[in-house]
């Protein structure tokens, strides 16, 4: 029989406020990838500097308290210059239509089903580039890609 570990060969660090959204979030990727979960941007910073694998890919919602999302995905990709993104929001922000968010990879509007959220991440797993946006998602999980100038 194979090990847990072995399965699960992504590492996705979850930051999200709200604890319904989060463990809607845990609960629709648990079972494909490893997941560490945390309510703000200190604790993910915290945590993430402890860890001792890598971390593949951000979930993480645009206003943090105290943080923006981007914020948090500049100190993550200090040490995980690989890291892949996937932004929340309850709506998409004017300042990532403007291009002004760097790395962005995904953006899904809450609500969000989650199956869009597993597509995302997905989708953001197999992208080569961390800079680039991702592909198109259903209307109310709305993409970024042609947003930037």
């Amino acid at each position: 029989m194979k090990n847990w570990l072995s399965w699960h060969t992504n590492t996705i660090l979850i930051a999200e406020p709200d604890e319904v959204l989060r463990r809607l979030e845990c609960g629709a990727l648990s079972g494909e990838y490893r997941i560490i979960e945390t309510s703000s941007a200190e604790e993910a910073v915290r945590i993430a500097a402890r860890h001792t694998t890598k971390i593949d890919l951000l979930v993480t919602e645009v206003r943090l308290p105290h943080r923006f999302g981007w914020e948090l995905t500049q100190l993550l990709k200090l040490d995980y210059p690989e890291l892949k993104v996937v932004y929340t929001s309850s709506s998409v922000d004017a300042e990532i239509r403007a291009g002004t968010y760097p790395y962005i990879l995904i953006a899904l509007d809450n609500p969000f089903r989650p199956d869009h959220l597993r597509q995302a991440v997905r989708d953001a797993l197999k992208t080569k580039h961390t800079d680039q946006t991702a592909p198109k998602y259903p209307p109310h999980s709305a993409p970024i890609s042609g947003l930037r100038p």
